[in-house]
């Protein structure tokens, strides 16, 4: 499937699965990495992330290694000069993946799709594969989730949020997926849950 995902949204586009099995020739980093880094690293090779190497807060809250948010929000308002209520207001929107997460596997390649069936997928792609993916949503009377918040933009509304709510989340991104994820500037960032990513290729 994520061969036609990539015909609808182009070709940066991976699936993640959530404790999937795996497998000797998945790279494992040396290095904390972000979410959105690895997310950005997975378009070249498959990778497997974990505690131990997913550094960034933001995607450590949105995956539950970290239960507490108050030292995250103060450091993104000191950041962004927006205040920190209004940062914890938004927290509550921005699910925490509700299960143990042992390690994630990201850019599940097309011939182990069957035996490592991804749980998401997630695009940096065009606002005109956008338009035509809301067309195809539309046809099944599906509306795309754009939620207007300007953090934790991969790892908490592209991933966590849609994967927990099972929906398609649509972000244009955060200063630090444009800045470690490799989000160019005419790229936005949607989050497809497996079921609906099957429901709308099968559609395109």
């Amino acid at each position: 499937m994520i061969e036609d995902l990539k015909d609808l949204l182009g070709p940066r586009s991976i699936g993640v699965k959530i404790n999937g099995n795996s497998y000797p020739f998945l790279n494992k980093p040396e290095r904390e990495m972000k979410f959105c880094e690895a997310v950005n690293y997975s378009f070249q090779l498959p990778l497997q992330i974990d505690n131990d190497t997913l550094g960034c807060p933001g995607a450590r809250r949105s995956l539950g290694f970290d239960k507490h948010s108050d030292e995250l929000i103060q450091k993104i308002a000191k950041n962004t000069q927006i205040p920190a209520s209004y940062i914890r207001n938004t927290f509550e929107d921005i699910p925490v993946i509700d299960q143990q997460i042992d390690h994630l596997i990201l850019g599940i390649p097309g011939d182990l799709e069957e035996d490592i069936i991804p749980d998401l997928y997630i695009s940096y792609t065009s606002p005109k594969n956008i338009m035509r993916l809301m067309h195809l949503m539309a046809k099944d009377r599906l509306k795309p989730v754009l939620p207007p918040y300007s953090f934790n933009s991969i790892c908490g509304i592209v991933f966590s949020k849609a994967y927990q709510e099972q929906q398609v989340m649509i972000s244009f991104g955060c200063p630090e997926s444009r800045e470690f994820g490799g989000v160019k500037d005419e790229e936005v960032i949607v989050g497809i849950p497996h079921a609906l990513a099957a429901k709308l290729t099968t559609r395109h």
